[in-house]
């Protein structure tokens, strides 16, 4: 089967989706508005088409991609050439509004895919956003968001399907012995300049553990250039600064995708604070190398925890809860090594890319 995806860009979560695929015998491309290429540890053969957003006067400031529109002529050549039998659209912009078009002409299937929770309320704009894709795009709706908490069934043309992770590139072991008598290695994989990440949260509610000397704490992450994520970032630094914990918390914003994978064994536990997270994939990582995981109540791909056997869930407003979850750990080092096998497991049985790929061929086959 060849399947097509039009993205904004390719981000480091589709490495995964592609190796199950194209391992399982289908063909992968892409259309795409950003040059970055695929972080491609696997040398995968992937087409790429690139259509660089052009600026008009008439553009909403800070909106070019979403209202960016090609030559009909020109998709439609790149979708001939391609023959896909499939597909997968990411995000409602203008793009993906004229490939629906196209392949409502071409007779070719269409599924929708973003990262919203398929049963959390929806806002008045988001309901009028999935009216738009119903009409112009595709009814079906795919994402790999569902947090615990949600309990109400899913729409029949919503398809959940969790993330996967390229667990032969990660280490595939985990800590038999941790030696209590060193601080506890902290990992944080994260956006570094949004506030949503909530990552002033975090070092204020650990700061009584620095004090004590008792963690250390690694926060990677895509740092963009925008003024607003300057602005958090420096924010996050003078806090370092001010509390003396320069000697305790190592910054590495804009580190390369697989150097950010080989940190993840050098640590013992992975802690994501965000709030309003609708699809994170740094937790599967982080469980790939054995590392328990904690994460809060409003992170789209919480249903990966398994609460006190691979890691733990908390309020994302809630420092003390947070604080008692990490020292947990700190108190109970055994269980680090206890966590991070379960964690270990919970990818093998359920997230790897082969799983991926037959989820989606299951919908595809059942649905589209």
């Amino acid at each position: 089967m060849n399947i097509l995806f039009s993205v904004p860009r390719i981000h480091t979560n589709y490495t995964a989706m592609i190796k199950g695929l194209i391992s399982n015998g289908h063909k992968v491309s892409f259309i795409t508005m950003n040059s970055e290429k695929l972080n491609n540890p696997y040398n995968l053969e992937v087409n790429t088409h690139y259509f660089a957003p052009r600026s008009r006067p008439y553009f909403p400031s800070g909106h070019t991609k979403l209202f960016h529109f090609e030559s009909f002529r020109a998709l439609k050549s790149v979708i001939e050439m391609e023959a896909p039998d499939l597909i997968i659209v990411r995000d409602l912009m203008m793009l993906n509004i004229q490939i629906g078009l196209i392949a409502k002409f071409l007779k070719i299937p269409v599924l929708f895919y973003d990262q919203a929770d398929p049963v959390v309320h929806e806002s008045l704009k988001r309901r009028v956003w999935y009216a738009i894709v119903r009409l112009f795009i595709s009814k079906y709706r795919m994402t790999t968001a569902k947090r615990i908490t949600s309990d109400t069934d899913i729409p029949g043309n919503i398809f959940f399907i969790p993330f996967s992770v390229p667990y032969t590139k990660i280490k595939q072991t985990y800590k038999t012995h941790i030696d209590s008598s060193n601080p506890l290695k902290i990992i944080v994989v994260s956006k570094l300049g949004q506030k949503r990440k909530n990552l002033l949260f975090l070092l204020e509610a650990l700061l009584p553990l620095f004090k004590q000397d008792k963690i250390r704490l690694s926060l990677y992450g895509m740092l963009r250039s925008t003024q607003t994520s300057k602005q958090n970032f420096t924010r996050l630094q003078n806090y370092i600064k001010t509390h003396n914990l320069i000697s305790k918390i190592d910054l590495h914003p804009n580190e390369k995708y697989e150097t950010v994978l080989n940190a993840y064994a050098d640590h013992d536990l992975f802690v994501l604070p965000s709030f309003n997270e609708l699809a994170s994939i740094s937790p599967f990582e982080a469980m790939s190398s054995g590392l328990p995981v904690i994460v809060t109540n409003q992170n789209g791909t919480n249903y990966i925890i398994e609460e006190n056997v691979n890691g733990f869930i908390f309020d994302p407003d809630d420092k003390s809860e947070l604080f008692l979850k990490i020292n947990y750990f700190i108190d109970s080092p055994d269980k680090l090594c206890q966590f991070g096998l379960a964690a270990l497991n919970t990818i093998n049985d359920h997230y790897r890319p082969k799983h991926f790929s037959k989820n989606l061929e299951k919908i595809i086959y059942q649905n589209l």
